[in-house]
């Protein structure tokens, strides 16, 4: 039990994020970019992320999941801490890297290092709420430092792009705490079965092709996650066309974060009345109508609804994905086969960031539209039907 409580406290602490509610007003008036280069950045950071989620995978299962963890927060604290220093598109795209391959050193380890120390405790039955404290446990990081970052951007204490750049900073800072975190978690040694880096990664990426439980369970997971990811940038967005305060993107961030966590305090409840693949199914189905809302009807109150929607239910369905995964997959692999999973979902959110970047740049109303057809579409088509 020990070591549950430690990784909570991990989780808290990466996901510190004081720039979280003011990235777009970073992108835009601190660095001067249009969304067109500004999700060029992002997808610079999402093929970063794939290109290095195996190597960093065979990382957490060659060394040992905590090794990773710790390599991973100092890096990745790094990576925000130089985005705060530069304006420089080229040493931002450098920054983004770096930030990438923290990420990714973090990313399957974390939740495999969990699955393991939940299985030591004899607590199997108890996954997925376990699973849903932990993201908890992250999203209540999230409610504290949204409200923190927007509250001293909007001060006026420092000039505005000036506040910009620093709440990256001591964002940066606080990640990097998280390695102190993880030092005190116990894992057992593992067995290593290959002596080939590549081998243990190409095999544990098709394991995912060739498990068809596993393969349902990834694609829905990697292509509904990177179609609702697109709301938390959408969001910040959705309130400049509507002229909300900067000092209130904080607090309406916490707001959705804090739906999330009280659907995930509910996840047994709702799991009992609508059982896995309902559950599954209307987390999809209802972010896409909800993005459709938003671009047809125009508004406040449509924006609101769509911004609490999507993201409520994106961080929702996670814990109940991850856990099913995690049953289908042996130790010597986890980290590997979980980080190949991840790399689904940075293909897809590579490929999309382009289009909706210059789709934004014309229309944002036309974009939240676009995003809502493809979530409804993948939806039915790659809906869960057998869990078990």
């Amino acid at each position: 039990m020990k070591n549950l409580y430690f990784l909570y406290i991990f989780n808290f602490l990466k996901n510190v994020q004081f720039f979280g509610a003011v990235a777009v007003p970073f992108f835009l008036y601190r660095a001067q970019l249009d969304y067109v280069r500004m999700f060029t950045l992002e997808a610079v950071f999402s093929v970063s992320m794939m290109l290095m989620e195996i190597p960093t995978g065979i990382v957490a299962d060659r060394w040992g999941r905590r090794t990773s963890l710790m390599l991973g927060s100092v890096t990745l604290g790094a990576g925000f801490f130089c985005i705060a220093l530069t304006q420089s598109f080229a040493l931002l795209a450098l920054a983004e890297v770096v930030a990438a391959a923290g990420l990714t050193l973090i990313t399957g380890a974390d939740r495999a290092l969990l699955y393991e120390c939940v299985r030591d405790a004899g607590k199997e039955e108890q996954s997925e709420k376990i699973f849903a404290r932990y993201d908890a446990a992250g999203t209540t990081a999230l409610l504290i430092t949204f409200p923190l970052g927007t509250l001293f951007v909007g001060s006026g204490l420092v000039p505005y792009t000036t506040a910009l750049a620093m709440v990256f900073a001591v964002t940066g800072i606080g990640i990097a705490t998280a390695a102190l975190a993880v030092l005190p978690v116990s894992e057992r040694a593992r067995e290593r079965y290959s002596e080939s880096f590549l081998r243990d990664g190409i095999d544990g990426f098709l394991f995912i092709f060739r498990h068809a439980k596993l393969r349902g369970f990834s694609i829905n997971y990697a292509v509904i996650s990177s179609l609702t990811f697109f709301m938390f940038w959408m969001y910040q967005s959705l309130l400049i066309e509507n002229n909300v305060m900067v000092s209130w993107y904080g607090f309406i961030a916490s707001g959705f974060n804090a739906a999330a966590m009280l659907l995930l305090a509910l996840t047994g409840p709702i799991k009992k009345r609508f059982g896995v693949r309902w559950t599954l199914f209307l987390t999809s189905f209802i972010p896409g109508l909800l993005y459709i809302g938003a671009g047809v009807f125009p508004g406040i109150l449509t924006a609101f609804v769509a911004i609490f929607g999507v993201t409520s239910l994106r961080l929702f369905r996670s814990p109940f994905l991850n856990a099913l995964m995690n049953r289908q997959i042996a130790d010597t692999s986890r980290a590997t086969v979980l980080s190949g999973i991840s790399m689904l979902e940075r293909v897809l959110t590579a490929m999309l960031y382009p289009v909706v970047g210059i789709l934004t740049d014309r229309s944002l109303n036309l974009t939240l539209v676009f995003l809502g057809v493809l979530t409804v579409s993948g939806s039915f088509f790659l809906r869960i039907r057998d869990h078990d």
